[in-house]
């Protein structure tokens, strides 16, 4: 807001210039700043809403995710006898059973070092590092300067077409050596190096994680094994050949019955949030932030739409089968032991019916990614308020400098009111002053 640089003293006949341009530019500021509040504050309330509605659909697509595909109801729990040796994870449509497994040896990567020198500042003179990893290869260059131990870990490790190796210096009572560590694990990426300048001797091979399961040879190039048991991940932590222990892959209906309530859950709070935000009091005839808001109500017709709806799944295709039903206010409601006693007869069909490819959380998903889609009906709201929004601020700015020179303006009509009057009281003065000479001659 436009404030004054004039201060009364500057004023000669008693006026309180300051106070009265003041009040004037304030009456002349309050409609339009008033105007400009409250469309701001309009726009900030919808496009805060509609954040608020963007986030329940998102909260609700994440939790959909989880059972696309089977997900949380098709993927069983997992248990390793010997978590020191070896952990899992597993993924919807992961075989159920028993199953040994043995840790012979650990994936490792390829490790070379050099003899000792007195430091890192020895000097090893100019010359070609080659060095393979893999079947990559590349070549470091030492010119007639910078061409010391430290310069050469520096070069290596810089390398833009370095393909996996860095260099360290390892420092012990007989001086300083280059270490090579391969930065991937397994025997194709083993590390070698050839040069004059220096020779390294390999400390540790690359090499292969060898597993058994079931008594059967799994290799792998690193330490998460895929592909031995269908849906399983296999994490290795320690080598004990010899030793076998007992990964057990069993339904857990309590997780299940968890993934779909939490998916009802999700799907209420949308709803909830919806019907808050677009909610109109008859009593007070007071209407809520998005009340009337079209886009707004096709997207909870869509969510409802989907959700009343069968889903072929098997032996389950509606959702009043599992103990899920709507309410008159539309939010669902889950009959626990209903849906429990169904998940012990037939976890398969409760899979496929929320996440086979015309599941309940696959077509949610689908949905809730054409709502939140650029320039679909919520993003295009979202981008014409943030327009207002800056088109607001440069009406607030405009409006400051309209008031400035309005200021300007009435500070001047004082100047000159003031100057006037300091005249008038001057000649009063000076006829007081003649007249009472007259009188006194008289």
């Amino acid at each position: 807001m436009a404030t004054s640089s004039i201060n009364a003293s500057s004023f000669s006949s008693g006026l309180d210039v300051v106070s009265l341009v003041a009040q004037l530019v304030a009456v002349d500021r309050a409609k339009p700043d008033a105007r400009i509040a409250a469309a701001q504050s309009k726009a900030q309330t919808r496009l805060s809403a509609l954040g608020v509605m963007k986030s329940a659909l998102s909260n609700l697509q994440t939790t959909a995710k989880t059972l696309v595909g089977g997900g949380a109801v098709a993927t069983p729990a997992v248990k390793s006898s010997r978590e020191d040796l070896f952990t899992a994870t597993t993924a919807p449509g992961a075989a159920r059973g028993s199953f040994a497994v043995e840790v012979v040896s650990l994936a490792q990567s390829s490790k070379l070092i050099s003899g000792p020198v007195a430091s890192a500042d020895t000097i090893l003179g100019a010359g070609d590092v080659d060095i393979t990893v893999g079947d990559k290869s590349f070549k470091v260059t030492l010119g007639s300067t910078d061409n010391s131990l430290g310069a050469l870990r520096d070069a290596i490790n810089k390398a833009t077409d370095n393909p996996g190796v860095t260099a360290s210096l390892v420092t012990e009572s007989g001086g300083v050596r280059l270490l090579l560590t391969g930065n991937q694990t397994g025997a194709s990426q083993a590390v070698s190096v050839s040069s004059s300048l220096i020779s390294l001797n390999q400390t540790q091979a690359a090499a292969d994680a060898h597993v058994k399961v079931e008594g059967f040879d799994v290799y792998s190039a690193s330490n998460t094994v895929t592909g031995a048991l269908d849906g399983v991940t296999l994490n290795l932590v320690k080598a004990e050949p010899g030793t076998t222990g007992t990964l057990a892959l069993s339904t857990d209906n309590s997780a299940s019955a968890k993934a779909v309530q939490d998916f009802v859950t999700k799907y209420n709070q949308v709803l909830t949030t919806i019907n808050n935000l677009t909610k109109y009091d008859a009593a007070t005839k007071t209407a809520s932030t998005l009340t009337g808001d079209s886009t707004v109500r096709q997207t909870a017709a869509e969510l409802r739409s989907i959700m009343s709806g069968s889903a072929p799944g098997g032996a389950y295709s509606y959702l009043t089968q599992l103990g899920i039903k709507t309410g008159s206010d539309g939010l669902l409601s889950v009959d626990s032991a209903k849906l429990n006693e169904a998940i012990a007869k037939d976890s398969g069909s409760i899979a496929r019916m929320f996440g086979g490819d015309d599941g309940y959380a696959t077509r949610m998903s689908k949905s809730i990614d054409a709502m939140l889609a650029d320039n679909a009906g919520l993003d295009a709201q979202t981008d014409t308020l943030q327009a207002r929004l800056k088109d607001i601020e440069k009406q607030k700015d405009a409006l400051d400098r309209r008031m400035t020179q309005v200021e300007a303006r009435y500070t001047a009509q004082f100047t000159a009111l003031d100057t006037l009057m300091t005249r008038m009281s001057t000649t009063s003065n000076y006829l007081t002053q003649q007249l009472a000479a007259i009188a006194n001659n008289n």
